[in-house]
């Protein structure tokens, strides 16, 4: 897999256009501008793609401090989970079989963009 550092738009592109999987570090304040971009570029080539949180990722950093919070926030967790679930399911008939799949790994400020074909 490609490492790249920030966001150089002309690597992006030519990952893309080359249909491979890659991971943009180092986002600091560029985060949400990284996520638009990634998917400009992929949807400019005719491809589809479907953006994730990487939540893998944020359990293990999460650890034992997550769990105490999430045991704290039952009742509203549950809420938020039962219309993120809707949400969730409307997006992926939305994005059924995407080309690329985008993971937002919001605690170490990375992308991973992952061809899936």
């Amino acid at each position: 897999m490609y490492v790249i550092t920030g966001l150089n738009e002309a690597q992006i592109d030519s990952l893309v256009r080359n249909r491979a999987s890659f991971e943009i570090n180092g986002l600091r304040g560029n985060f949400m501008a990284g996520i638009k971009l990634v998917e400009t570029k992929i949807e400019s080539q005719g491809l589809k793609c479907r953006v994730r949180s990487d939540v893998k990722s944020a359990a293990v950093q999460g650890g034992a401090l997550g769990v105490a919070f999430g045991v704290l926030s039952t009742p509203v967790t549950l809420t938020a989970a039962t219309l993120g679930i809707a949400a969730g399911l409307g997006h992926t008939l939305a994005t059924y079989n995407p080309d690329y799949e985008i993971l937002k790994d919001y605690v170490n400020q990375r992308l991973r963009v992952i061809y899936k074909k």
